[in-house]
């Protein structure tokens, strides 16, 4: 499973004509400008939320300890991809801990909690939970993301038209 944020694109069918044009006209040239361009939108938002995740703050209910390189893992499996209708940031959840699943990814964002063993002493357990980072990070990118994705579509439609 997947933390997923997505932003739909004011004009999707205008986006999608355009797609459609780039497709007919064997433009695969512009339309890897085109995605490129949207993707590049994003990367500032990919490289906060990756950053955030490196500064959460977990809360222990047996106090600190040894790190196990959790939020590099979790920075690290966060990612970016162009969609028809706009940009996904997620965090797979698999590429972080497959025995877990979403729990830690979910956990570490403070959606929730986690339980695992205490240096795998299953006698010893304890539970971790982390704070909010995911989309208050990336809640402050959302307007920039709309307006860069269709200032590219503009673009790409400039050159299409010539």
């Amino acid at each position: 499973m997947a933390v997923v944020v997505w932003t739909k694109v004011a004009g999707q069918e205008k986006y999608r004509a355009l797609s459609r044009r780039l497709r007919e006209a064997g433009e695969k040239g512009l339309q890897r400008k085109l995605t490129r361009a949207i993707r590049q939108e994003g990367d500032g938002a990919l490289r906060a939320v990756q950053a955030a995740w490196l500064t959460v703050d977990v809360q222990s209910s047996r106090g600190g300890g040894e790190s196990s390189g959790l939020r590099a893992r979790v920075a690290a499996a966060t990612r970016i991809s162009v969609l028809q209708n706009g940009i996904r940031i997620r965090t797979e959840s698999k590429r972080v801990d497959p025995a877990y699943g979403r729990a830690l990814t979910y956990g570490l964002d403070g959606l929730g909690s986690w339980r695992h063993p205490v240096f795998g002493n299953r006698a010893v357990w304890e539970s971790q939970r982390g704070q909010e980072v995911f989309y208050k990070t990336l809640e402050r990118f959302e307007s920039r993301w709309r307006a860069g994705i269709e200032r590219a579509m503009e673009e790409i439609a400039r050159q299409i038209e010539g």
